[in-house]
């Protein structure tokens, strides 16, 4: 079937390069546009001569009397999946309008089926949104999720990694920002949470695997010049833990700093924890640890464990001499009575930092 708004559009385009009236017709020979409106909505017998025979049929003055609701010209079929779909009318002498007609046939019978592979590609892409909600829900219905990537032809296998892509640039369609991600994750589901955020779920394969191509996707991104920052979750064992997933990636990219672009739950799960602790509880501990000259070198504590204890990368991070940075260490363990360079009171000084500014938000 031929929509209206297609067959506007089709009149519109051929109007404007041949300089002639076009008539389009539905599967019922009915006038559905036109460039004279006065015309519209009204039987086009010839039309119907052209569905009943499946033949270009041609309207002259001898036997335009004959057809109802017709001027000189020339009508052929639009065929979609060998079946004709509407009819598209050129008026004008037949002999002056020759191969032009043949032209606008295939401009019409292309935009029928760009029409279709659209609607197509909408429709599946809302039944992978829909099995995507689902699987996001507290209790979801697996039934349902089953039904939908039935419809879809896929088969969603463990373990399974989530992904959760934050888009700043929005000048991007949404489905091309999909096709992008689904060509390079190959077996899986793609869809929008919101306006600016993706989720992949990816299916089968090693952990190290998924990170390769969320990698190779983010770089892809990234020479197109698309702003976007990048969470990815633990690996997850079965469609149970789904939602388990979502919520790494969202934690992720929540506590993670906004400079960087790509952040992995495992790398943060300890601060991450440490975040989910009701500030009640945390806060004494916080306040006895962050005071005097630990609340004053926050920035170096932090850049100093960044770093894994070395000093060089640190100071060079910092954009101060190692020597600036030793001292501030040596003085906060004078000062405070923990030493940033032992394990245990690293920990301590680490957590006591990541729960401070938890309390703070």
């Amino acid at each position: 079937m031929i929509t209206r708004e297609i067959a506007e559009m089709l009149v519109n385009e051929t109007s404007k390069v041949l300089d002639l009236n076009i008539n389009v017709m539905n599967e019922k020979g009915t006038i559905i546009a036109s460039g004279d409106s006065s015309r519209l909505y009204s039987i086009h017998e010839g039309a119907l001569e052209v569905i009943k025979s499946g033949q270009t049929f041609e309207i002259t003055l001898k036997n335009k009397k004959q057809l109802r609701g017709t001027k000189p010209g020339i009508n052929l079929p639009i065929i979609f999946q060998n079946e004709i779909v509407g009819v598209i009318g050129i008026t004008g002498n037949p002999e002056t309008i020759g191969n032009r007609g043949g032209l606008v046939k295939m401009m019409a019978e292309l935009m029928v089926k760009q029409s279709y592979i659209a609607s197509q590609t909408e429709w599946r892409q809302r039944m992978k949104e829909m099995a995507i909600e689902e699987l996001l829900k507290e209790n979801p219905n697996y039934e349902y999720v089953k039904r939908w990537t039935g419809l879809l032809n896929m088969h969603l296998e463990g373990p399974f990694m989530i992904s959760l892509i934050d888009i700043s640039d929005h000048s991007f369609s949404s489905q091309t920002l999909i096709n992008n991600a689904e060509d390079i994750i190959k077996k899986g589901m793609t869809g929008f949470i919101n306006t600016n955020k993706m989720i992949l779920i990816l299916s089968g394969g090693t952990f190290s695997q998924g990170e390769e191509k969320l990698s190779r996707l983010y770089k892809d991104l990234l020479k197109k010049n698309i702003g976007i920052r990048l969470a990815y979750s633990s690996q997850i064992p079965s469609l149970e833990n789904i939602a388990i997933g979502y919520k790494e990636c969202e934690m992720a990219l929540s506590i993670s700093d906004k400079s960087t672009k790509i952040i992995s739950y495992s790398d943060i799960e300890p601060k991450a924890l440490i975040h989910q602790i009701d500030p009640k509880l945390g806060e004494p501990f916080s306040n006895r640890i962050v005071q005097g000259s630990i609340k004053n070198h926050i920035e170096t504590l932090q850049a100093f464990f960044d770093c894994n204890f070395n000093i060089k990368e640190a100071a060079e991070k910092l954009f101060i001499h190692r020597n600036t940075l030793i001292y501030r260490l040596n003085k906060i363990k004078e000062e405070s009575g923990y030493d940033p360079q032992n394990f245990k009171d690293a920990f301590a000084l680490q957590m006591g930092i990541w729960l401070s500014n938890t309390i703070k938000k």
